[in-house]
């Protein structure tokens, strides 16, 4: 004898529950917790706009400032210049040129330090006896905290003095 399954039996409509005492308390929190952040969001509405027209009564105040003038340009101008110039860190920069020249003792004659502010760059123009002190100078330099990625840029025998000097030109970045 073959068993038949049962019949599934489909209920569409659920019979309605009373809401329990829980439900309801957290409604009630719910809607506390919306009106108490309404009243905080209106509090700061209302400090913004107090803000906003202290700010513009402030900005009415102040004069307005006219469009800069040719001479002020000028001015201005002159004045980066001077504010580059005196940014360049001379008594570290200098510092570190003499004792590199104190420790290639009497074989490196600094004759010119050129700075530019604009690239942030020193030229270094100096004498020396032989390339192997020119060399060493550089690696000195090149140990050094205050220079950046110091280089030999030309190197020159002068057969017009009697030693027979070679005027190297180094250049190098600064730090900051």
């Amino acid at each position: 004898m073959r068993r038949l399954p049962r019949p599934v039996r489909l209920d569409f409509v659920a019979p309605v529950h009373q809401a329990p005492l829980a439900g309801a308390a957290l409604c009630v929190v719910g809607l506390a917790a919306a009106l108490a952040l309404g009243l905080a969001f209106d509090r700061k509405l209302a400090e913004r706009s107090r803000l906003d027209a202290a700010l513009g009564a402030t900005a009415q105040a102040q004069p307005r400032h006219s469009a800069p003038t040719p001479e002020s340009l000028k001015i201005a101008a002159e004045a980066a210049i001077v504010e580059r110039e005196l940014s360049i860190p001379w008594t570290r920069l200098l510092a570190e040129l003499e004792a590199a020249s104190q420790d290639s003792a009497a074989s490196v004659s600094l004759l010119l330090v050129e700075p530019d502010p604009v690239k942030q760059l020193v030229r270094i123009t100096a004498e020396v006896r032989a390339l192997p002190d020119a060399f060493a100078y550089l690696k000195r330099l090149q140990k050094s905290a205050v220079l950046r990625y110091p280089m030999l840029e030309s190197h020159e025998r002068r057969k017009d003095d009697p030693e027979h000097p070679i005027r190297i030109t180094l250049s190098a970045g600064w730090r900051t």
